[in-house]
């Protein structure tokens, strides 16, 4: 399953101005007829949506598209995508032979970004190629009659071992595509032990983002009360954090935990820089090498969280998620008492993105009483 050698030639090839520039002129004036579209349209990897999230690509009217936001798509006398044009001069070229698309695709700035080559058989994708220069996928796929079972993947990087990747695909007896696992294999091609991590759930009958949110509460306010009595007493907490990451909401959720001790705020206050930052950014708590941290493994808990998520990723909002958030802090703050968790008198019961890019000061500050606020304030830590 190594990347043909074509593809390696071609990406070095169009990483040449004059070759890439050819290359877009040839096709350019090919082409017959564009048309907007939300999204790429020539975009064909099984299962795309219920991989990757968000909404299907749709066909636009000249009249709602935006350049900004939507892709340009060129046709051919013969009715196929051959070039797509995106906001900042960002465009992708598609070459045909008999049973095989070739696409090269460029940055903003003209270098290249990459060259791919998918192959095909009765209509069905059976193999694709990547190639990125420092990096790159060969994948093959498998199917049992016109469903496909599992795509095996070989992912490599430049001085780094490749490894072994596979996407299997679980339908339901009406054919419907039920569940997607990715497991990580060994260089024997058997599944890693423990390695399994589902990506996908179908959503039930009856089921809406309303449902789903109510259900992660309730599942996620019943796993918080068994993490609660797993937290060290050794020493008070002057904070309780529930994490989660603003820019990939579904990489941290459900949400998880992480306390701040006395004795790490201490440490903070004695080097006396960026204190308020240290104190409140998850990253720099766990980072202390302690065991400042829980993360939630009940199954029940993951699987709604899962559904959550590709709920949200198909309206492309995180409030549903915010709301639950919210929700769950004043519940964690009677269960801290309920626990008889040693806190500090200032101690905060908050929420924060794990990344540190958004500022948890202002949430805070919003859901505080006035004299807390100003406790904290007082006493330099906010």
């Amino acid at each position: 399953m190594n990347s043909p050698s074509e593809i390696q030639a071609l990406y070095s090839k169009f990483s040449g101005a004059e070759a890439s520039e050819r290359l877009r002129a040839e096709i350019r004036s090919q082409v017959a007829s564009w048309r907007w579209a939300s999204d790429s349209m020539s975009f064909d990897e099984p299962y795309a949506r219920e991989l990757f999230g968000g909404p299907a690509a749709r066909w636009l009217s000249d009249g709602r598209a935006d350049p900004q936001k939507h892709v340009h798509h060129g046709f051919d006398a013969q009715g196929r995508i051959v070039i797509e044009c995106r906001s900042n001069a960002r465009e992708q070229v598609c070459l045909y032979t008999p049973g095989q698309r070739t696409t090269v695709s460029w940055h903003g700035g003209g270098s290249i970004d990459s060259v791919s080559q998918s192959r095909y058989e009765e209509g069905r994708l059976v193999a694709h190629h990547m190639h990125l220069g420092y990096r790159g996928m060969d994948s093959r796929y498998e199917y049992d009659g016109r469903q496909l079972q599992c795509s095996v993947t070989r992912n490599w990087e430049t001085r780094e071992k490749p490894w072994l990747t596979r996407h299997v695909f679980v339908h339901g007896a009406d054919g419907v595509l039920d569940r997607i696992h990715l497991q990580y294999l060994d260089t024997q091609g058997q599944p890693e032990p423990g390695a399994d991590r589902l990506l996908y759930l179908r959503l039930p009958r009856g089921e809406t983002l309303k449902t789903v949110e109510a259900r992660v509460q309730q599942l996620l306010e019943q796993s918080l009360a068994t993490a609660l009595q797993q937290i060290p007493r050794g020493e008070p907490l002057y904070g309780l954090l529930l994490c989660y990451t603003h820019e990939d909401l579904t990489a941290a959720w459900p949400p998880f935990l992480v306390w701040g001790r006395e004795s790490y705020r201490r440490a903070v206050l004695e080097r006396g820089e960026e204190i308020p930052y240290y104190l409140w950014a998850p990253d720099e708590i766990r980072g202390m090498g302690e065991a400042d941290e829980h993360w939630f493994s009940d199954e029940a808990l993951g699987e709604a969280c899962l559904l959550h998520g590709q709920l949200m990723e198909m309206k492309q909002s995180n409030a549903s998620a915010m709301r639950v958030l919210r929700h769950m802090l004043p519940l964690l703050e009677s269960m801290v008492r309920q626990a008889g968790l040693p806190v500090t008198d200032d101690f905060v019961v908050a929420f924060a993105d794990n990344t540190g890019e958004v500022d948890p000061l202002k949430a805070m500050k919003a859901r505080l009483p006035d004299a807390h606020w100003a406790l904290l304030k007082q006493r330099g830590l906010v």
